[in-house]
């Protein structure tokens, strides 16, 4: 309907972990007073993130909607380690040494290309405004259902000051969606142009691509079970992170009221190399108009 407005507030509580050691022979890595042996391209980012996305979305006409986010988020230590640990354990899955660090707290430390360990964990420690995004979505085909989908991310967030070079960001994602009887499918892939390349020891990809794929069964009119893959390329020209991230989240939506309840949980038991290890989602999506 055209005229319509949504408003949203997306809630996302992630726990990530990323473990890499380079080095000669074999080092015992539980400290950052350990780093006399480590090389160029070892790296820890360890840290626990809550985040609010509050959105609006406006639907210009048939087939244009605009819309409108900023999201906050708050990182630090957090509190899920013990639960993950204990979690991993219970079914046999190893901790990829997140049990020789500190539970609860946060760590990045990286190695520059001269072998030299820089400790940046008191950066995380933080309340932040992300980038304000801005999209656009069109309908460009009702059979096959097809959809364009224009994005642009301005450099509103203080969380790149220490690299220098915040930049507008924009992305370009196509996505095909059907439904047969009580099973639905939402299939996207898409790209990104950076403006942000990093700091003088962390060279990011100035271009990424993504792909999603999402079903759903919807055993009434009111209630559903969705089951999400998302994957994305290297963030960075760097080992462990030049590997793709890979997010896998099952949950369900429900009506509730006026709006859409979302719930989903994130344990990636087979991709959390480099990617959040476990998580939880929450959104609920308002129709004021």
């Amino acid at each position: 309907m055209p005229g319509r407005v949504e408003v949203g507030m997306d809630v996302r509580w992630l726990n990530t972990w990323v473990y890499h050691v380079e080095s000669d022979r074999s080092v015992d890595w539980v400290d950052f007073k350990d780093t006399d042996e480590l090389k160029h391209g070892s790296f820890l980012f360890d840290v626990e993130t809550l985040a609010f996305v509050p959105s609006v979305l406006y639907r210009v006409g048939d087939r244009m909607t605009l819309g409108f986010e900023i999201p906050v988020a708050i990182q630090g230590g957090g509190v899920l380690d013990g639960f993950i640990e204990g979690f991993h354990s219970m079914i046999g899955v190893g901790q990829h040494n997140r049990d020789d660090w500190p539970r609860d707290s946060s760590h990045y430390i990286t190695v520059d290309k001269n072998n030299v360990a820089h400790d940046k964990s008191d950066e995380l420690n933080r309340v932040i405004t992300g980038d304000v995004q801005l999209s656009a979505s069109m309908l460009v085909s009702q059979w096959p259902m097809l959809t364009a989908r224009a994005i642009v991310k301005l450099p509103t967030s203080r969380i790149y000051d220490s690299q220098e070079n915040s930049g507008t960001d924009v992305t370009l994602q196509g996505i095909w969606s059907w439904r047969r009887g009580a099973f639905a499918g939402y299939h996207g892939i898409g790209g990104t142009v950076y403006t942000r390349d990093g700091d003088e020891n962390l060279d990011l990809e100035r271009f990424r691509y993504s792909t999603m794929n999402s079903f759903e069964y919807m055993p009434s009119d009111t209630f559903s079970w969705v089951l999400s893959l998302n994957h994305a390329s290297a963030v960075a020209d760097y080992p462990e992170l030049e590997e793709p991230v890979v997010e896998l989240t099952m949950g369900f939506k429900k009506v509730v009221g006026p709006g859409v309840l979302e719930f989903g949980i994130i344990e990636n038991l087979f991709f959390f190399d480099n990617s959040p290890d476990a998580g939880l989602q929450l959104g609920y999506t308002l129709k004021l108009l």
